[in-house]
């Protein structure tokens, strides 16, 4: 019992013990004399005393002084060209070799000027070449030799036509039509009406073909003017570029090699550097077809005075639009002024509600080369069937067998644009296009069956066709309207009480007919963009994946 008592009273204790060792003050920690005692700076302090980024200056090598060119006059007359070389490689102290076959002779005078400049001057009078290496002039007679010429294009031949025709043909009863020169539908006491037109456009790119053409002829000119010069009426071997091997092309490498001197050789580079300008122009083409339902009060069609002048819109009619204008063309020019950057053609689009109802049909957007033809086809090819029906009769059980077969039709129903540029030196674009707009109206029976008695109707679809084919010039940025073409649709619905105006025979005592006729306008807006260098890519894909169209 006495030894329980005294185990807790000395538990006791030693917790006593322990608070109040805890209660202690504790003992400062003196930090050492080497440690860092700079005070930490305020957040503010970080926030506006943050360094710049140090950028290391690339150290850029001294700029070398290029050797001032010797300058030097001659004035020479009639004077043999071997001796002019001569004097001027001593004069200069540079070595000089001429070929044995130089001849002629020089009439000159060139004041302060370099030895280069003196020599092609020389170049210019006699049919010579030169060569610099160093502190070596090799002059030589003008003779014909080998360059190679790179051409980046593709080895392809395209061909396009494009045929729009509107044939109108009536018939009368006891009469034909014929056409061609070979026979007649029928004759009779009255003939038919025949009214058509047929509007044709044919390209045809075949590139290696025709540069090679234009090569061959461009060697054969400077030929015969070498001949004159020369004072020779002589055909040499060489004019005929074709047979004597002089241009030797090879499409799949984009390699021509020209066999010619060296003024020749000048005149061909020329003409690939305008070529190859000329045919890597492209154009972005940007169209939006647009059908508006014209309300009551416009049924005479768009306004575009009303559309330029109406607000703040950065638009404006570049073409006459009064008087006969209209009569010659369905076409005008309308300006975009781009005040701010977020102007847009839609905002044009936009005002075109003021006539009516407004349906965007379609908004494509192409990029064609310099006269190379480009097409875009979004359409539904909708199918349709054609019966044929085959009989035979048996000549001994005189039955009739009947054998059907059909034939698989298709008729394109969407959006088709043709389109070929052309891009000259000022940036307008000449443009011939073909819209072309498809959809199916109705279905017509095909009476075929029926004439030969058969259970069953085949149905042939209506084609709704609206297009246009036209030849415009535009300038770059400016965008082209195409309007006026109006067509009037009937709309036809019953209206009437649920459930009452269903009921046979009474049920149209609660119901009525609404039909009316709405009429609409296609309207196409064309903007051509010219596309001149190769960083215009990244304004392309602008283009493409915006719609500031």
């Amino acid at each position: 019992m006495m030894d329980d008592k005294w185990m807790l009273r000395s538990i006791a204790i030693f917790g006593i013990i322990l608070l109040l060792s805890g209660c202690s003050a504790s003992r400062e920690i003196i930090p050492s004399p080497s440690h860092l005692n700079s005070p930490l700076p305020t957040t503010a302090a970080l926030v506006t005393t943050i360094p710049a980024p140090v950028a290391v200056t690339p150290i850029l090598p001294a700029p070398m002084a290029l050797p001032k060119q010797e300058l030097y006059t001659v004035v020479v007359n009639d004077v043999p060209a071997k001796e002019l070389l001569f004097s001027l490689a001593r004069d200069s102290e540079i070595n000089i070799d001429v070929h044995p076959g130089v001849t002629g002779k020089i009439t000159m005078n060139a004041v302060d000027q370099t030895l280069t400049q003196i020599l092609h001057r020389i170049t210019e009078q006699l049919p010579i070449r030169y060569q610099v290496a160093g502190n070596f002039i090799a002059i030589s007679p003008d003779t014909p030799f080998f360059r190679e010429y790179k051409i980046d294009y593709i080895n392809m031949e395209r061909k396009s036509k494009s045929t729009v025709s509107v044939a109108t043909r009536i018939a009368t009863v006891g009469g034909g039509i014929s056409s061609g020169g070979g026979g007649g539908g029928g004759s009779g006491s009255r003939s038919g009406n025949v009214s058509k037109t047929t509007v044709e456009s044919e390209s045809k790119n075949a590139f290696w073909e025709t540069l090679f053409d234009n090569l061959e002829s461009l060697l054969k000119q400077t030929d015969i003017e070498n001949n004159k010069n020369k004072g020779s009426s002589r055909k040499t071997e060489n004019t005929d570029g074709k047979k004597s091997g002089r241009i030797i092309a090879n499409p799949l490498s984009g390699i021509i090699t020209v066999y010619a001197n060296q003024r020749q050789q000048k005149q061909v580079q020329i003409f690939l550097d305008k070529v190859m300008a000329n045919i890597q122009r492209q154009v972005l083409i940007e169209a939006t077809i647009v059908e508006i339902e014209l309300s009551d009060r416009y049924q005479a069609g768009v306004d575009w005075n009303i559309v330029s002048a109406k607000g703040d819109n950065a638009l404006s009619l570049i073409s006459d639009m009064n008087g006969g204008n209209l009569e010659t063309t369905p076409a005008f020019l309308l300006g975009l002024t781009r005040t701010t950057s977020d102007t847009k053609i839609g905002a044009a689009i936009s005002m075109l509600e003021t006539f009516g109802n407004v349906k965007v049909l379609s908004s494509p957007k192409i990029i064609a080369l310099n006269n190379q033809a480009a097409l875009l086809k979004v359409v539904d090819e909708k199918v349709y069937f054609e019966i044929l029906l085959e009989e035979k009769i048996d000549q001994v059980t005189n039955l009739t067998t009947r054998t059907f077969s059909s034939e698989i039709n298709t008729v394109p129903v969407g959006l088709i644009m043709s389109v070929t540029p052309q891009v000259n030196e000022n940036g307008n674009v000449l443009m011939n296009i073909r819209p072309t707009i498809t959809r199916i109206t109705g279905f017509a029976v095909d009476p075929t069956p029926r004439l030969q008695n058969a259970n069953f109707d085949n149905l042939v679809p209506e084609i709704q066709v609206r297009e246009m084919e036209t030849l415009l010039q535009v300038a770059d940025g400016h965008t082209v309207v195409l309007g006026g073409l109006m067509q009037d649709k009937e709309d036809r619905k019953t209206r009437g009480i649920p459930l009452l105006s269903g009921i046979p025979f009474i049920g149209s005592l609660f119901s009525y007919r609404d039909d009316k006729t709405i009429k609409t306008e296609l309207v196409i807006f064309l903007k051509p963009t010219v596309m001149q260098a190769h960083s215009d890519a990244d304004m392309t894909v602008g283009h493409f994946t915006s719609d500031a169209f």
